[in-house]
């Protein structure tokens, strides 16, 4: 199956923000670690504004993004062919902003296909590395679904660190190391909100791990956050999470430079023992789902979508088993009567 952007509207707008990019290098395809991987200090492609041809990954997330729509693409078997020693499980995840209408890309495809893109320009936006679905270029894709959702890349925060306070209201990362993160989904654990209200929009909080490192999050892709407010619901101040999960990007400005991870929906926001994600609060209604997730075969991968099987990681160690029982009782006992 095969679909094509036609949009005159698009294209004049991709014109008019856009430098003509140059020559297609290569007629043969490039992985997404072929885009993204970089030695460059800011982090940026050695194939900004070139238009290429992307051997594709599997949707792992979607976002409507107002009248540019995104989708996110991970290849799991990209970091092994690139096998970077300082990011073995970085460099395969990337965005793709659809500029056409009626938005070809984005309604056509859904989590789990792979997806192949060719005419495609390669741009640096805001610190990301984003591909450009635009009709300018005449750009088509294949997709094959029913592909299994690559695992999060569990980071340590220590890998992902939050960016230091210059002048006020101004933040900067010390170095670009985590740039190998870029657009793959990444899960960190253990943590707590320790503040609100930062970065460039001010809708950025910082999660705090017992060693106390801090790491960036934010909500603004959420599907289940309101619209008009700044945090999904369950994000509060002293607020801990077994596991919090996102898209890692990076976030350039004139007075910014830091990197983020980006909740998609209510599942990445894993809070101990609330296993069936219905509110913030944990109590015997989550007991069921307990054991329901201790018995599934399947919940030993720890795997997104499934909020409850991260939540039932009371220990923290990545895996569910036996040794989560004990901390759950505990956690029940120690709930108000």
């Amino acid at each position: 199956m095969s679909y094509s952007g036609r949009s005159v509207a698009g294209a004049a707008l991709a014109i008019s923000v856009f430098a003509a990019p140059t020559a297609r290098v290569s007629a043969n395809p490039l992985t997404i670690c072929d885009i993204q991987y970089t030695t460059n200090s800011d982090g940026s492609s050695d194939y900004h504004n070139q238009v290429v041809d992307c051997a594709g990954g599997i949707v792992v997330g979607k976002w409507d993004g107002g009248a540019y729509p995104r989708i996110m693409l991970q290849d799991p078997d990209c970091p092994a062919v690139l096998a970077d020693p300082n990011c073995p499980q970085g460099w395969g995840g990337i965005q793709v902003k659809d500029w056409t209408w009626p938005y070809g890309l984005y309604d056509n495809v859904e989590i789990g296909d792979w997806v192949v893109l060719t005419n495609v320009q390669v741009v640096e936006k805001v610190g990301g590395t984003f591909l450009y679905w635009d009709s300018v270029w005449h750009p088509e894709f294949t997709k094959t679904p029913g592909h299994p959702v690559p695992p999060l890349v569990e980071v340590s925060v220590s890998d992902i660190p939050a960016p230091i306070e210059g002048p006020p209201y101004e933040w900067y990362v010390e170095n670009h190391d985590a740039e190998c993160y870029e657009s793959v989904r990444i899960v960190v654990r253990d943590v707590t909100v320790n503040a609100m209200n930062l970065g460039q929009a001010q809708d950025n909080y910082s999660l705090r791990n017992p060693a106390q490192e801090d790491c960036w999050a934010a909500d603004y892709m959420n599907e289940n956050k309101v619209s008009w407010e700044k945090y999904h619901p369950f994000v509060g101040l002293d607020r801990h999470f077994c596991a919090l999960a996102g898209i890692f990007e990076q976030y350039t400005g004139g007075r910014f430079d830091y990197y983020q991870i980006v909740t998609l929906k209510t599942e990445d926001l894993a809070i101990c023992g609330n296993l069936d994600c219905d509110t913030a609060e944990v109590n015997l209604d989550d007991v069921p789902a307990f054991v329901s997730a201790l018995t599934d075969p399947e919940g030993y991968q720890l795997n997104y979508p499934d909020c409850g099987i991260q939540a039932a990681d009371l220990n923290g160690d990545g895996v569910l088993n036996g040794g989560d029982v004990q901390p759950f009782v505990d956690l029940l006992l120690s709930l108000p009567p």
